[in-house]
Parts: structure tokens; C-alpha cells; sequence
């Protein structure tokens, strides 16, 4: 049986290797989002963190100057939650857009791989018909040659 050789195995190992890449950099991407998120729910609790802080002090004696202290601190964190929160935008996009490109780098590599186990079975199916003829070949020469001795 002759060996099978893919002719475009090349190109198939560049589509896994673009596939990789591509799924690697999904990673990534899935990766920054979710650290944005949790940099929002760490804002969102020093921002609760504040405004508990702040209706203790209440509670107690308050200053007007403490009240601007704490009410300068809640303006930050409510910015740094609103920044957050844009970049996670923008990484839910690039996270998207990444993910189009795997799925499409996928399918691609998933494309050519089935090409490649398809053409394999051919092969082997034409092999194995060239085999059978050839043993057929065989039988009937030994069937003749025995047949003419006899």
C-alpha cells in the first residue's frame, strides 16, 4: 500500500498555527474583560466602603469639611467606575472581534482538516481496491496455472 501524503499539510499547519494564535489572543481579550469587571465590582464596594464611612461619621459629629473630604472621595471613585466602565466597552469589542476572527481562523483549519481526512479515506479505499485486484489477480494465475497442469 502506498503511503498518503496531504499535499496541502503545509498549509494545513499554517491554519493551526493562525488558529492558535487567533485563539490565544481570544484568551487575552476574555482575560482584560474579566479583570475589568472586577476592578468595577472593587470600585462599586470602596464606593459603598465610602458611603457607609460617611453616614457613620454622620451619625456621630461631622464637619463640613469632612463631608467635602468624603464627598471629593465618592466624585473620584464614581469617575474611576465610569472610566472602567468604558474601557470594558471597549474590551467587550476587541473580546468580540477576536472571537469572530478564532471562529473564523476555526472553521478555515476545520475546513482543510476535513479535506484532509477525506482525501485520506479515498486513498485508502482506492488502496485497498488496487490490493483486492491485485490478490484477485494472484488467485486467478494460480487458479490457471493449476488448471493447465491438470
Amino acid at each position: 500500500m502506498k503511503a498518503f501524503h496531504f499535499k496541502l499539510e503545509t498549509l494545513l499547519k499554517l491554519r493551526q498555527a493562525n488558529r492558535e494564535k487567533a485563539l490565544r489572543s481570544y484568551g487575552l481579550a476574555v482575560e482584560k474583560t474579566e479583570q475589568l469587571k472586577n476592578a468595577i465590582q472593587n470600585s462599586k464596594q470602596d464606593l459603598e466602603n465610602l458611603v457607609s464611612k460617611m453616614r457613620e461619621s454622620r451619625k456621630n459629629s461631622f464637619f463640613g469639611s469632612e463631608e467635602r473630604n468624603y464627598q471629593e472621595n465618592i466624585n473620584e471613585v464614581k469617575n474611576h467606575i465610569v472610566e472602567i466602565n468604558g474601557r470594558l466597552r471597549n474590551a467587550q469589542n476587541i473580546q468580540e472581534s477576536k472571537r469572530n476572527l478564532f471562529l473564523k481562523a476555526d472553521a478555515q483549519h476545520k475546513s482543510l482538516d476535513k479535506l484532509g481526512k477525506k482525501q485520506r479515506s479515498e486513498h485508502n479505499k482506492i488502496e485497498a481496491k488496487k490490493e483486492e485486484l491485485e490478490i484477485d489477480d494472484i488467485v486467478s494465475a494460480r487458479f490457471s496455472y493449476h488448471f493447465k497442469q491438470s
